[in-house]
């Protein structure tokens, strides 16, 4: 990460939050000395560091940093002890004082944040990240100094009121038959109306960023378009692929950040539209599967690249399909598999449909066409297991849920914008050896693919759900080409009999959500619910989009 970067976000950071504040009658005072920093190169950090963390300390009306003036009376005096931390307060005025040091040692740092307080009690908070990790090891540290010094309870000093409030209305619904679940939002079935667990409060109760069972990633620079986790060495470690327009970035989670291990360019004239994971060759490695367009603004012929990835190389695996590829889990052992769909003559796909694909001679070839609804493609369906049979969902060109019977046989039709993403495919209706060579933009028919649907099971008893994002956005329902979401909301859907009933949802995510999975991506032996989302800054804030990762705990005991 470069010097100006690092300074750059934290800079950001400390100007996103920094309230300006005079001290509130009966406030207590704490002081954040300018942090020492070992590393010639990183001397601009001190301030920065000092500022972000006096930030992240204050609470209004019961914490709040100390005058700039009066912080400034200890010079660049740094405590070595109880001692002198007793003096400086006394200089500055302010009950509590913290100090930082940040060692900086090739791509690693080092950062030690001790407290002290009037009475002589202190605390002492280290971390040892990639620089690139320094910004949240920052954040973490804050955080464990307001819980732990600070007694902070939630985002206000009403936080445990509401808790109690919340857990009297809990005590006076019916008892879930486990309770470790907790019910969805209405409260209407106690252990999930799809006859399996919701597994996490975030399903049920506002909560911030520092919520237990919660977890954010940095933000990465880039703007993305899909990701997958998966074993991709062989090695029983999850790391996590994200693609952006043209690349594909790997990552692993190391110290409560995603550690970045490589990327491969597929090129400027390369579109991806989604990206799958399977273990093609069974092998006990993942395959990470890139289907992609070539020349996305003219002809746009698909192109699916298949890589291994190894000590963060990306290898390849295969030579690039002239095919659309995904995985798909279908009937009747709904294990994931490769389907496949090549270009149509008068459309982005084949008309003749969707095939199961096998990697035999280097190449994939189709083994089977799929019995599907004819709105149907590669990237648009889902199987969802039903008792001794299943129910074949399809999200048609308006992101309205469309369900039929494995006869094809309409049942349900849901119109409500789902999954909804700004990855596209321009559609081109000329007749044949009608082109004359000049594209009018402005006419030009875009077709969205929609964002892969998830069948999981979380109960024991095999009831399925179906993980899917409900868009949130005005202007994406009078615009139909407007496809950033400000927010959205991950529902899990279950077939009640008559049609797709809600069984559980998070809290609303900031930004728009382009991937949804569930894996083990910590690698602590249980999975999470991830979401990989862009943030949102505005309508016409596009080259400002960053990606973030966020996981959610899922309790499946029972």
């Amino acid at each position: 990460m470069s010097f100006k970067r690092l300074s750059a976000l934290l800079l950001l950071a400390a100007l996103v939050s920094l309230p300006v504040l005079a001290l509130s009658q009966g406030a207590r005072s704490f002081a954040v000395l300018p942090f020492k920093i070992n590393g010639e190169k990183y001397q601009y950090m001190s301030k920065g560091a000092q500022t972000m963390l006096a930030s992240r300390l204050s609470w209004p009306g019961y914490f709040e940093p100390a005058p700039q003036a009066n912080v400034a009376r200890a010079g660049d005096r740094f405590p070595t002890g109880p001692a002198e931390a007793q003096t400086l307060m006394g200089q500055i005025g302010s009950e509590f004082l913290v100090a930082g040091k940040i060692d900086f040692q090739d791509a690693q740092a080092s950062v030690a944040l001790n407290v002290w307080d009037r009475k002589g009690q202190s605390w002492a908070k280290t971390a040892q990240v990639p620089v690139e990790g320094l910004v949240p090891a920052l954040e973490r540290l804050s955080a464990e100094v307001r819980t732990e010094v600070f007694k902070r309870p939630g985002e206000d000093a009403k936080a445990l009121e509401r808790k109690e409030v919340r857990k009297d209305q809990q005590s006076k619904a019916p008892v879930p038959k486990n309770a470790d679940f907790v019910a969805g939002d209405t409260g209407e079935a106690p252990v999930g109306a799809g006859g399996g667990p919701v597994m996490n409060p975030q399903f049920r109760y506002e909560g911030g960023a520092e919520t237990p069972g919660r977890w954010q990633s940095q933000s990465l620079r880039f703007a993305s378009v899909g990701m997958v986790v998966g074993d991709f060495q062989g090695d029983k470690v999850n790391r996590v692929v994200i693609a952006s327009t043209h690349k594909l970035h790997a990552y692993e989670f190391f110290q409560n950040t995603l550690k970045p291990l490589g990327e491969i360019d597929l090129g400027p004239r390369i579109k991806i539209l989604r990206v799958s994971v399977l273990d093609v060759d069974r092998n006990g490695r993942a395959e990470i599967i890139v289907s992609s367009i070539n020349d996305p603004e003219g002809n746009a012929e698909p192109r699916s690249f298949v890589y291994n990835l190894t000590n963060g190389k990306f290898e390849k695996f295969c030579d690039s399909q002239k095919l659309h590829l995904a995985v798909v889990r279908t009937p009747p052992t709904f294990q994931p598999v490769v389907v496949g769909q090549r270009k149509g003559f008068h459309g982005p796909f084949d008309e003749s449909g969707v095939s199961e694909m096998n990697f035999t001679n280097g190449g994939f070839e189709p083994v089977r066409r799929l019995k599907l609804p004819t709105i149907a493609n590669t990237f648009n369906f889902s199987y969802l297991p039903e008792g001794n049979t299943y129910k074949i969902v399809v999200i048609n060109e308006y992101s309205y849920m469309k369900v039929f019977t494995p006869d094809l046989d309409p049942q349900y039709s849901q119109e409500e914008g789902y999954n909804s993403s700004g990855v596209y495919l321009i559609v081109d209706e000329r007749l044949p050896g009608m082109d004359t060579g000049v594209r009018d933009s402005g006419v030009e028919d875009f077709y969205y693919l929609p964002m892969r649907m998830l069948p999981v099971s979380f109960d024991s008893g095999g009831k399925y759900e179906l993980l899917v994002n409900k868009d949130i956005s005005v202007a994406s329902q009078i615009f139909s080409k407007f496809r950033r979401f400000s927010q959205g909301e991950v529902h899990s859907l279950f077939w009640d009999g008559v049609g797709m009933s809600l069984a559980w949802k998070t809290r609303r995510i900031k930004g728009t959500v382009v991937d949804l999975g569930v894996e083990d991506l910590k690698n602590g032996g249980k999975k999470q619910l991830v979401v990989c989302l862009n943030t949102y800054s505005g309508a016409v804030g596009m080259s400002n989009e960053k990606t973030v990762v966020v996981t959610y705990d899922l309790d499946m005991t029972k």
